[in-house]
C-alpha cells in the first residue's frame, strides 16, 4: 500500500510540475511572415522609356486628367454591390472573431425544474421490515389450507398415489410469493432552481491560437475587400475607356461613310457623263454598304458597355446612357509613368497580403490541433435551491451548491489527433505554396503589363503614321481618278485602307490606355489604408449584437435587409 501511494504521489507531482511549467505557454509554432525573393528591378526591356521612381498608385486614375472618369470611379466605390458584399464579409469575420474570443470567458447558465417521484418499496433504497407474529401465523395457516385443498384436488384426479399428490401440492403452494415486508414509500414533490457556470482555463493556449487564427482571417478578409476595390476601379476605368474607344471608332466609320458617299456621287455623276463605267458605281455602292455594316455592331457594343458600367456603379443598366452619350476623347496616358520596384507589390498588392494573412491563420490552426494532446482544465460549479415544498424554495436552508476543478486528458485516441496535426501541417504547407505562387503571378502580371503598354504605344505611333499616309493616298487617288489617270480600283483600295486603319488606330489608342489601367491594377493600385468606401455597412444598429435585450424579448426576430427602406427610398443597412 505504501509503495502504491508513493507511485501515485510521484505521478501527481510530475503532472503538477508539467502543468506549472507549461502554464501560460502556447503550444504550436509561432508564426513568422515569409520573406519571398523578388528581383531588385523590373526587366530592363519592359521598362525602357518608363520612370523607375516611386509609383503613387493609390489614386492612379488621376493621371488621365479626365474628370468624368474620376467622378464615375468615386460613384462606383460608393454604390458597387460586389464591394458591399466584401464589406459585409468583413462584418461576418469580425463577428466570428468575437465567437472565438468568447471561449476565453466563463459561461453562466440558469436552470429550474419540478419533479414528482415515488420510490419502490422493494427497491435497493427501501427499508426492510420484519413481519409481526400475527402476520406470520396468518401466512402459515393460509398456506396449510391451500396445501390441503390442492392435495385433495390432485388426489381425486389421480387416486392411488397420495404421497406424490401431497408433495406436488406442497410445491405448488410454495410457489405462491410471500407478501413484501417493506414499508410503502411516499410521493415526493421536488422544486429546484439555480445557476451553473464553467470556465475552461486555457493553460496550453489552444483557445488563444484559435483567436490568433480568427484575427488573421479577419485581416485577410479586409485584404480581400481591398482586392475587390482594386478590381472594381480598374474595371470601371477599362469600361469607360472602352466606351470612348467605341465612340471614336463610330466617329471614324461615320467619317468614312460620308467620304464614300461623296465618292459614290462622283461615280454616278461621271457615269451620267459617260466618263465612268457602271462597274465603278457598283463597286462604290459595295464599298459604302460594307462600311455601313460595321456601324450597328459598334453601336451594339457601345450600348452594352454603358449597361455594364451602370451595373458597376450599382445602378440599373440604362442609368448612364444619357450621361455618356455625348462623344468625348479617349483618355490619354501621361508622358511619364512611374513603375517603382518589384518589392513594392509585396506591400501594395491585396491578394499577396491576403495570402500571407491566410498563411498566418492556418499556422495558428496547428497550435489549435496540438493543444488537444494536453490536459484540459475546467472550473465548474452550481448554486441553487431545492425544496419539496415550493413555499420554502428560497429559504436559506434550501441552498445547494457544488464547485471545483476538473481535468480531462485524452491519453490515447488511436493516433487520431496526431494525424489531425499532420493534416494541419500539410494544409499550412499548401498555404505557403499558394502564397509563393501568388507572388510569382503578381510579378508576371506586372511584367506582362509593362511589355504590353510599351509595345502598344509603339504600335499606336506606327498606326498614326499609317493613317496620315492613307489619308494622303485617298486624296491623291481621288484626284487622279477625276483626271482619268488611275482606275477606280485605286480609289476603292485607298478608302478601304483608310477606314480600316482609322478604326484600328482608335482601338490602339484605347488599348494603350487600357494597358496602363492593367499596369496600375497589377501594381495593386486603387486602395488606401485611410479610405474605406461603404464603411457604413460595417455596422448595423439593428442587428442582435447592438440590441441584445430587444432581440431577446422580440423572440429573436429581426428585420430583413430588403424590408428596411431608408429615408431616401434606397435599401438600408
Amino acid at each position: 500500500m505504501r509503495e502504491q501511494r508513493s507511485l501515485l504521489q510521484v505521478a501527481a507531482s510530475t503532472l503538477v510540475g508539467v502543468v506549472v511549467t507549461m502554464a501560460g505557454c502556447t503550444v504550436g509554432p509561432d508564426y513568422r511572415a515569409p520573406s519571398p525573393q523578388v528581383p531588385e528591378q523590373w526587366h530592363q526591356s519592359a521598362t525602357e522609356g518608363l520612370q523607375a521612381g516611386a509609383a503613387d498608385v493609390q489614386r492612379w486614375w488621376g493621371v488621365f486628367e479626365d474628370e468624368q472618369l474620376s467622378g464615375l470611379i468615386e460613384r462606383a466605390v460608393e454604390g458597387n454591390l460586389d464591394l458591399r458584399l466584401a464589406v459585409l464579409r468583413i462584418r461576418e469575420a469580425r463577428a466570428l472573431r468575437g465567437v472565438a474570443a468568447g471561449e476565453l470567458l466563463p459561461s453562466l447558465g440558469g436552470d429550474g425544474s419540478y419533479s414528482r417521484s415515488k420510490g419502490s418499496a422493494n427497491g435497493p433504497t427501501a427499508t426492510p421490515q420484519s413481519p409481526g407474529r400475527f402476520e406470520t401465523f396468518g401466512n402459515t395457516v393460509a398456506r396449510g389450507i391451500a396445501g390441503n385443498v390442492v392435495g385433495t384436488g390432485l388426489g381425486t384426479a389421480v387416486p392411488g398415489i397420495p404421497a406424490v399428490t401431497n408433495s406436488v401440492a406442497t410445491g405448488l403452494v410454495g410457489m405462491i410469493p410471500t407478501p413484501s415486508s417493506g414499508r410503502d414509500t411516499d410521493e415526493i414533490n421536488l422544486h429546484a432552481a439555480g445557476f451553473d457556470a464553467s470556465w475552461e482555463i486555457d493553460v496550453f493556449g489552444g483557445i488563444r491560437r484559435n483567436i490568433e487564427s480568427a484575427d488573421a482571417v479577419l485581416e485577410a478578409t479586409v485584404e480581400d475587400y481591398r482586392g475587390t476595390l482594386v478590381t472594381l476601379v480598374a474595371e470601371v476605368a477599362a469600361t469607360y475607356i472602352e466606351i470612348r474607344t467605341l465612340q471614336s471608332e463610330i466617329e471614324s466609320i461615320e467619317r468614312n461613310i460620308a467620304l464614300q458617299k461623296e465618292t459614290l456621287s462622283l461615280t454616278e455623276a461621271r457615269l451620267a457623263l459617260q466618263l465612268a463605267k457602271e462597274l465603278d458605281v457598283q463597286q462604290a455602292v459595295t464599298n459604302l454598304a460594307t462600311t455601313e455594316s460595321y456601324l450597328p455592331q459598334l453601336e451594339s457594343g457601345l450600348s452594352m458597355s454603358m449597361y455594364r458600367l451602370g451595373v458597376l456603379l450599382g445602378q440599373e443598366p440604362r442609368a448612364l446612357c444619357d450621361e455618356l452619350s455625348p462623344t468625348a476623347p479617349i483618355p490619354a496616358p501621361p508622358t511619364e509613368v512611374f513603375v517603382g520596384v518589384p518589392a513594392d507589390i509585396l506591400r501594395q498588392r491585396p491578394d499577396i497580403r491576403s495570402a500571407e494573412r491566410r498563411l498566418a491563420a492556418q499556422t495558428a490552426q496547428i497550435g489549435v490541433a496540438a493543444s488537444e494532446l494536453y490536459p484540459r482544465f475546467t472550473l465548474s460549479g452550481t448554486f441553487g435551491f431545492e425544496a419539496t415544498d415550493a413555499a420554502h424554495l428560497l429559504d436559506a436552508r434550501s441552498v445547494s451548491y457544488r464547485f471545483g476543478p476538473s481535468v480531462r486528458w485524452n491519453i490515447f485516441d488511436g493516433l487520431r489527433n496526431l494525424n489531425r496535426i499532420a493534416a494541419q501541417e500539410a494544409v499550412t504547407h499548401q498555404c505557403y505554396v499558394f502564397y509563393e505562387r501568388t507572388v510569382l503571378t503578381a510579378l508576371q502580371e506586372v511584367e506582362n503589363s509593362l511589355v504590353a503598354y510599351k509595345r502598344e504605344q509603339a504600335r499606336r505611333d506606327a498606326l498614326v503614321r499609317a493613317v496620315e499616309a492613307a489619308d494622303r493616298s485617298v486624296k491623291l487617288a481621288e484626284a487622279l481618278y477625276r483626271n482619268d489617270l488611275v482606275d477606280f480600283q485605286n480609289v476603292l483600295d485607298a478608302q478601304r485602307s483608310l477606314a480600316s486603319l482609322e478604326s484600328t488606330l482608335a482601338q490602339s489608342r484605347g488599348q494603350v490606355a487600357v494597358n496602363l489601367v492593367s499596369l496600375y491594377k497589377a501594381l495593386g493600385g486603387g486602395w488606401s489604408p485611410d479610405v474605406t468606401p461603404q464603411e457604413e455597412y460595417l455596422e448595423d444598429e439593428l442587428d442582435a449584437l447592438h440590441r441584445p435585450v430587444d432581440f431577446f424579448f422580440s423572440g429573436g426576430t429581426t428585420s430583413l435587409p430588403w424590408d428596411r427602406v431608408s429615408e431616401d427610398g434606397g435599401e438600408a443597412r
